[in-house]
């Protein structure tokens, strides 16, 4: 029997909110708190998490709470609505839930929180937790908020938090398109052509070529639910290699200008396109682990078979 039996899932509508359903509910009484409705045929509360009247009861008798509900990157909208959304939201989601007493809540963060970038490049690798971080659009503010905001509800409650920072949330319908832009970038040779010759074309995507699978996301968040760990922490969720063909240390040498410490050789020696993220800590403290490489989401594309 899974620890928590009643999920509550914000935000359960989107994309990774239904990878997250999909997780879950075979195992759990699963809530979709949304403002749209969910595809899956489970109990759905039509809610905003700004709007706190709509908030009132939906958390009545849940154990756990999966808090995706936010303002995306992607989408255009001026600076203040990600903090606005993303912040006090969060504080909403985070308040009723103590209220209800939760006794756990999973609050999807970000890797923007950090923003390693030319302006904040990595200084030792992989990156951890405790890496200085300097964002600077509202976005990367946000979700370094949200996780002072959801520390400080762990301290103050017995409910525990926990804030993963996913990398890139790989789609099937962009993987090849990416896959063709970091090799003309990177000047590696090209994929294969695909079975779907109507792949989606993929903008620059300066960084550290970082993602993680739909598929495995989605199992980071169920292993951050039934972990037997206390308190408050916080976890990158990535896959274990990147994107590009090129070695991560020339790929930080290309993207960020720099040559980082290696604080773990053994880990680069091993796999020398092993990401730039520290992943050891979701390993070994939350028991995940991810599945999918880059090779097997590409080949999987290049074949023409549909994933998650």
């Amino acid at each position: 029997m899974p620890r928590h039996e009643k999920v509550l899932v914000t935000g359960g509508s989107g994309r990774v909110g239904a990878a997250v359903v999909d997780e879950l509910m075979a195992d759990y009484d699963v809530t979709v708190l949304d403002r749209n409705k969910p595809s899956q045929d489970v109990r759905f509360i039509a809610a905003d998490i700004e709007d706190r009247a709509s908030l009132e009861g939906a958390f009545d008798g849940i154990d756990a709470v999966v808090q995706l509900a936010a303002l995306d990157m992607g989408v255009q909208a001026p600076e203040a609505d990600f903090f606005r959304v993303n912040v006090q939201g969060l504080w909403n989601v985070l308040e009723f839930a103590e209220t209800a007493k939760v006794k756990r809540t999973v609050v999807c963060s970000s890797l923007a929180a950090v923003n390693i970038s030319r302006a904040n490049p990595p200084r030792y690798l992989p990156v951890d937790i405790h890496h200085p971080a300097a964002p600077v659009h509202a976005y990367g503010i946000s979700k370094l908020a949200g996780e002072v905001v959801a520390k400080a509800f762990s301290e103050r409650s017995p409910m525990q938090v926990f804030c993963l920072r996913p990398m890139l949330v790989m789609r099937d319908a962009a993987i090849y398109g990416i896959a063709r832009q970091a090799a003309l970038e990177d000047g590696t040779p090209p994929p294969p052509a695909a079975a779907d010759p109507e792949w989606a074309p993929s903008k620059p995507r300066p960084g550290s070529r970082h993602f993680v699978s739909t598929r495995d996301v989605a199992r980071a968040f169920r292993s951050a639910l039934e972990a037997d760990v206390p308190g408050f922490d916080i976890f990158y969720v990535a896959a274990a290699d990147t994107h590009s063909a090129l070695p991560t240390m020339k790929v930080c040498r290309r993207q960020f200008g720099v040559t980082p410490e290696i604080r773990d050789r053994a880990l680069y020696d091993a796999d020398p396109r092993a990401s730039i993220y520290d992943i050891s800590r979701t390993q070994e403290i939350l028991g995940w682990q991810p599945e999918e490489r880059w090779p097997d989401l590409l080949a999987r594309v290049i074949a023409g078979k549909s994933g998650a």
